[in-house]
């Protein structure tokens, strides 16, 4: 973004302390670690106690601060490997970053790991952007429902990212970009212990302050010499900056360990979510150059252009306001003729006024009644123009999403002698959302989610040509059952038409179309295929709509040539794998392993929302799906890995606006839902530069991947090669830091327009250039190959903490990104971006208190409103804001 030179000054001058602190720090020998649960001003007991083993639970509050490793790797394999000899990029948060670093959505998790991208993720984003692709979600190796809601760590103590597809132990995926996996709390059979923990906010000293609070209870001990217990209750009732949104949610979860004797345990927990208020947000609609660079908007009405006729018999026709007000009245009609200018772009130039006589016959009559194909802008018509625009004011506050989600999982180990052992893991969970906004889509999903895994885990040690050979071994089967069923309402989803500097409760399709007020949420609905009256336009076939329960409306499902939706639907599919892991390590230096897995699919699909059994449409198939991994690694020294891993699978590839099957040509299932091929190529290096002071990774990849299904069920392919790169120094124990490079070329290598509101010339305002057409009107030709928008080539992230005694410290994070294309036209290019962000705080062994400065420097940042393709709305970030956070101990 634009920068004075007094912020390049001072960023020039963060980066220069911080740097020289690191090597001052890195200069000092090293204070031994303090054992898990001590506090900074607490010796360890005589003879140096332990730290507490990288498998035990995570104590609460402990006060150590370490850049390194946190614990073994169990997110590849399934077993505990150490990081460095993890052939994969692989990344850890530890759950004292969790706790303190005031996560507030997907977005933040840049700071931890390489390969990650700000996307915005409409405010509630909880998968990051891996690599330039969508991620999966997993709670401790088992796949977990990925549809979004406000981000929660309630029931969490680390997450490990991991770049590229899941293992075959975890069983086949949806999305091959990278995956988190959320690692669950643990009871601790040591002692009693709690923590009160919370964050106030939040305060934006140039306006616009907002209540952001949360609140969490984390309770933890032994029962009995056999039984330990957890709890953990979160509650947070939270604004945001952009004006009418809401992030509420309450949480609870709990957990038992049971060691009825010895190599045998038993881990239950359940958690339950209640996002009982939240909001997805839109954004800036309208995106120029002119508004990035100046936030300067194009206020003011957009004029449709209502079809009426077929063929060559069609006539185009827009209506003449009074002025750009968005209650001014229309005046008078002109008829439009498509013209392709000298750049090859077809657009509908407007004609003189038409007499009275001449007027469209669909303003008075029933039986001939037009049709809404696409909208210009008028920059000349009074009233419109360019004005300042908030960068906070986008958002219908009448809107309300909801989503429930009720997780169970059973977790069994059991050690059948000092090399084999069983292990056993179970997964349910329901979830429950519903999508109330008008100004966008109806959305109503239902998914149930059932997973059982059995592995037999080997370790063994043999003799090869007279060389040590370690062994490690994976092997086992998974059944999963998912069903669901989701009623959607996409054909709403207009985003250019609208008008932000109006009244934003006006921001819903009625009030666009001038029907008459609604009853209720979807009543503008009517009747599907009866013409609708206008007050502004007359007599209007609208997209046909079907009552969904309540107030809410969808469309039928089924192809979109049958005049279906894709993801309308309800259905289940089945997952039988069997799956092994063959690790083998020749001299503690030659390395090999090799993952294989076949799964069989079953998937049905049906149509939920119908009027004639003609319309109740189903199909079922059954698939196979293979899928390998090998990585073969050398070991130049114990602290030392090079590997080159090459991933080679497939995934079902779900769609819509959640995970979900969708439809295909003739109301069937699309085969190559199911034939989503991943290829991945990746080589790298990590090394222990400096022994337990310096880490350092460096991985280049290429990976080739089928995409999720866009809305007309045609499916983008996609080709990354990248660089992801980190560094982790533990200085001394005061100390800490982290750097991580990005580097991502992402290129469709076939991609087309959409049907729907998308714009394939984009934002255009000059009154005969269409939007929001779907491409209906432009007939641009699919682009086929074409660089991915939203993706910066290059990025940059980073932190610095500091402990100065006494408990007082202080921790500095920074990102940077270079240019990125708002969207598939690439009309708009977002300039470089860049935010620090500093945290002040009090260190206790009882407590805690911190001080969070966000964007320090009040710079202007944007991220995309959506990922994918077709995204045209750009989300403006927060300004300079002060959050509060506190703990107490017990």
């Amino acid at each position: 973004m634009k920068q004075s030179p007094h912020r390049v000054h001072r960023l020039a001058l963060t980066v220069h302390l911080a740097l020289a602190a690191m090597c001052a720090g890195a200069a000092e020998p090293a204070a031994p670690e303090l054992p898990a649960g001590k506090g900074a001003d607490e010796a360890p007991a005589p003879g140096g106690e332990p730290l507490v083993p990288v498998a035990s639970v995570v104590v609460i509050g402990a006060q150590a601060n370490r850049a390194l490793a946190p614990r073994p790797v169990s997110s590849v394999y399934g077993t505990d490997t150490s990081l460095l000899d993890t052939p994969r990029a692989v990344s850890q948060i530890s759950a004292e970053q969790l706790l303190r670093d005031g996560i507030r959505t997907a977005d933040d998790l840049v700071k931890y790991a390489p390969g990650l991208t700000r996307n915005g993720g409409q405010n509630v984003s909880v998968a990051p952007l891996i690599r330039g692709q969508a991620s999966e979600l997993y709670q401790d190796g088992q796949r977990t429902y990925n549809v979004r809601h406000p981000f929660n760590t309630n029931a969490f103590e680390g997450v490990d990212i991991v770049a590229g597809p899941a293992p075959q132990v975890f069983g086949i995926s949806s999305r091959s970009g990278g995956y988190a996996n959320y690692l669950a709390k643990k009871p601790d059979f040591e002692r009693q212990r709690g923590q009160l923990s919370g964050q106030v906010g939040t305060w934006v000293p140039g306006g616009g302050s907002y209540p952001a609070h949360a609140l969490t209870a984390d309770l933890t001990g032994p029962l009995s010499d056999t039984l330990a217990y957890r709890v953990s209750v979160t509650a947070q009732r939270a604004d945001d900056y952009a004006e009418g949104v809401r992030n509420d949610f309450d949480a609870f979860y709990g957990a038992l360990a049971w060691k009825p004797r010895a190599g045998l345990r038993l881990d239950w927990n359940l958690s339950v979510d209640d996002y009982h208020d939240f909001n997805v947000t839109h954004g800036w609609n309208r995106v120029t150059q002119q508004l990035i660079d100046d936030g300067r908007y194009h206020a003011g009405r957009a004029t449709p252009i209502i079809s009426q006729g077929s063929g060559a018999a069609t006539r185009y026709y827009s209506p003449v306001f009074a002025s750009g007000a968005y209650d001014s009245a229309v005046v008078g009609w002109q008829q439009r003729t498509p013209v392709t200018n000298a750049a090859g772009v077809r657009q509908f130039v407007a004609g003189p006024l038409l007499p009275a006589s001449q007027w469209p016959s669909f303003l008075t009559s029933q039986s001939t009644p037009g049709t809404v194909r696409g909208w210009v802008y008028d920059p000349k018509l009074a009233g419109n123009g360019l004005v300042e625009l908030s960068d906070s004011a986008y958002s219908r506050p009448q809107d309300r999403n909801t989503a429930r989600r009720d997780t169970s999982q059973l977790r069994v180990a059991w050690d059948l002698n000092d090399r084999w052992s069983l292990h056993n893991s179970t997964l349910y969970q329901r979830s429950r959302d519903s999508g109330n906004s008008v100004g966008s889509f109806f959305t109503q999903f239902e998914d149930r989610i059932f997973e059982n895994r059995l592995e037999l885990r080997g370790r063994n040690d043999f003799t090869l040509f007279g060389l040590p050979l370690r062994h490690d071994s994976n092997t086992g089967v998974s059944y999963r059952r998912e069903r669901y069923i989701t009623r959607a309402a996409n054909n709403s989803f207009t985003i250019n038409p609208y008008d932000l500097t109006a009244p934003l409760e006006l921001k819903t399709p009625g009030a666009l179309y001038a029907l008459p007020s609604p009853a209720g949420p979807g009543s503008w609905i009517g009747t599907a295929g009866v013409p609708q009256r206008s007050s502004a336009f007359g007599w209007l076939s609208l997209p046909a709509m079907y009552p969904a329960g309540g107030d809410f409306y969808a469309e039928r499902g089924g192809s979109p040539a049958s005049g279906g939706a894709t993801y309308t639907s309800d259905g289940r599919w089945t997952n039988l794998a069997l799956f092994t892991q063959q690790n083998f390590l020749l001299d503690e230096r030659w390395g090999l392993n090799l993952g294989l897995s076949g799964t069989r699919v079953n998937a049905d699909i049906h149509n939920p929302v119908f009027l004639t059994p003609a319309q109740e449409v189903r199909d079922g198939k059954r698939f196979h799906l293979p899928a390998a991994q090998l990585s073969l690694l050398y070991k130049a020294s114990p602290g030392s890995t090079f590997y080159l891993t090459h991933d080679r699978s497939y995934a079902i590839n779900t769609g819509g606006f959640a995970d979900v099957l969708t439809w295909g040509a003739n109301n069937q299932l699309n085969p190559l839902n199911f034939r989503s091929l991943s290829r991945l190529l990746e080589v790298g290096v990590k090394a222990e530069l400096i022994p337990d002071r310096l880490q350092a990774s460096l991985a280049g990849y290429r990976q080739k991947r089928d995409v999720a299904p866009l809305t007309d069920g045609s499916i983008p392919k996609i080709e990354i090669h990248g660089v992801d790169a980190a560094l982790r120094l533990q200085a001394a124990r005061d100390i800490s830091a982290g750097l991580n490079y990005t580097l991502i070329n992402a290129k469709y290598t076939y991609v087309s327009f959409p049907p729907g509101f998308f714009s394939p010339w984009g934002f255009v305002p000059d009154n005969a250039t269409v939007f929001a057409d779907g491409n209906a009107l432009n007939a641009r030709p699919a682009p086929g190959q074409a660089a991915a928008p939203g993706i910066p080539k290059h990025s940059l992230s980073g932190w610095v903490d500091v402990k100065f005694g006494q408990g007082f410290g202080a921790e500095l994070s920074a990102w940077w990104t270079s240019d990125w294309a708002t969207s598939l036209t690439r009309t708009a290019v977002v300039p470089n971006e860049h935010a620090l962000n500093l945290t002040l705080y009090l260190r206790r062994p009882k407590w805690d208190l911190g001080l969070r400065i966000l964007n320090l420097t009040d710079e202007r940042n944007f991220v995309n409103g959506l990922t994918g393709p077709t995204t045209e709305f750009l989300q403006p970030s927060i300004p300079r804001a002060l959050q509060a956070s506190f703990a107490y101990r017990f």
